[in-house]
């Protein structure tokens, strides 16, 4: 059976489709998933799920030819949704390459891995996953923007971008190794060369390129089945899943009809082309480290703005009605400062901060405030001896004198109640 028939037989509920559609699909599909989960069990099991969920979702498909990219789609959030619950992101390029062990081989191929593996190292997530669909699975275009669930234009940037990386690492040894012939100028630059790509060698292949139509078609030529060479061949598709998927996906137990719910509720909702919603890929965990980073940094921001408004506007409050009445107007020194004037300057005193005294002295000892429609207090204020930090807080009274030693003039702020702003001087 076609697609097209393959759908109409799954919709009318035939297990003969189902059957049609795993021998036709599950292959390149178990592969697909095994590169983004790395584990065997957990491919067989995002592949088991996406049977079951085609078995109970395909009918709403309005294209059926387009079977094969819904079945991607299916299952790539399938594998996304996994290893977003497990918090893994796609931090490396896993199996698209070959093993490690290769970097002592001195072989063409050994080479060639080496040279794709170090082109896919310096892509993101999202590139290399479309490097794996649209190289080795074969989507492209509007296929390959219905798996990511993203409109054609970014999908086709996507594309191209992770070809380019490809295209930059590969190109000039692909162009050296299979373009002399067909081009004469590259034939008489490597007229020396001994079939190993050095820096210099690379550099100059690649100027040649850029400036040679031949060669920049034969570069786009080779680059996919060069790429797939280099890549690690698809895992195997375990031989017991076909039977296991049919059957469970037959089964009409209890047990198999509540798991086959559980997956298709799963699976979240479906855009009206019959397509599933796609799960955005986990995010790397130094990305997401940095995002909870910055959100700490925004919140401490926050606060820190919040406490400078406070103590903004506080520094902007109406003086103290001592304050006002001692004529004493900026509540920043009513605390702290003393008058000081000198003998015959009797209506001039400025007030001064002696150097004794320091802004954590004022901060910590602010002027007790008597307002005169408050309610008594509790406990009666007890007097304070005048000090140069401290403004006296004790209700009007008669200006005392003190007893000076020395005859040398001084002088005090007395709280008077004068109903002006001009304190009292007294010598």
């Amino acid at each position: 059976m076609d697609d097209r028939e393959i759908v109409a037989a799954i919709a009318a509920g035939d297990p003969g489709g189902l059957a049609d559609a795993y021998d036709e699909h599950a292959e390149s599909l178990y592969g697909y998933c095994h590169r983004i989960m790395g584990e065997p069990e957990d491919a067989a099991d995002a592949v088991q799920d996406t049977f079951v969920i085609a078995d109970a979702r395909l009918g709403g498909l309005r294209d059926p030819r387009k079977l094969r990219p819904w079945l991607y789609a299916v299952a790539r959030n399938e594998c996304h949704g996994r290893r977003r619950a497990t918090e893994v992101g796609l931090d490396e390029a896993d199996d698209m390459v070959g093993p490690s062990a290769d970097a002592d081989d001195g072989s063409e191929q050994a080479e060639l891995r080496r040279l794709v593996r170090a082109a896919l190292d310096g892509l993101n997530p999202a590139e290399r996953e479309v490097v794996e669909l649209d190289l080795r699975h074969d989507l492209h275009g509007a296929d390959l923007a219905a798996v990511l669930g993203v409109p054609r234009n970014r999908a086709h940037a996507l594309a191209s971008g992770a070809r380019g990386q490809l295209e930059k690492a590969l190109g000039a040894l692909l162009v050296a190794r299979t373009g002399r012939r067909a081009c004469p100028e590259l034939d008489m630059l490597l007229d020396d060369w001994d079939g190993r790509l050095t820096v210099l060698t690379r550099k100059r292949v690649s100027r040649h390129i850029d400036q040679c139509d031949v060669c920049t078609d034969r570069k786009h030529g080779a680059l996919r089945p060069a790429a797939l060479y280099g890549m690690a061949p698809l895992a195997p598709l375990p031989h017991a899943l076909r039977e296991e998927v049919l059957g469970l996906c037959a089964d009409a137990g209890p047990l198999a009809q509540s798991y086959r719910e559980d997956v298709v509720q799963r699976a979240g909702p479906f855009r009206p082309n019959g397509f599933p919603q796609p799960i955005r890929p986990p995010r790397p965990r130094w990305l997401a480290l940095s995002g909870v980073a910055a959100a700490v940094g925004v919140l401490i921001a926050i606060v820190a703005t919040g406490i400078i408004t406070v103590l903004a506007l506080s520094s902007h409050a109406p003086p103290p009605a001592d304050a006002a009445r001692s004529g004493n107007g900026n509540p920043s020194r009513s605390g702290a400062a003393s008058v000081t004037a000198s003998p015959g300057s009797a209506g001039a005193a400025s007030p001064s901060l002696p150097p004794a005294t320091s802004a954590a002295t004022v901060i910590s000892a602010p002027p007790a405030v008597t307002l005169p429609s408050a309610s008594p207090p509790s406990a009666p204020p007890t007097k304070a001896k005048p000090s140069p930090s401290a403004t006296s807080s004790a209700p009007p009274s008669p200006t005392p004198t003190p007893t000076r030693p020395t005859p040398t003039p001084t002088s005090t702020a007395t709280a008077t109640p004068m109903p002006t702003a001009t304190p009292s001087l007294s010598f």
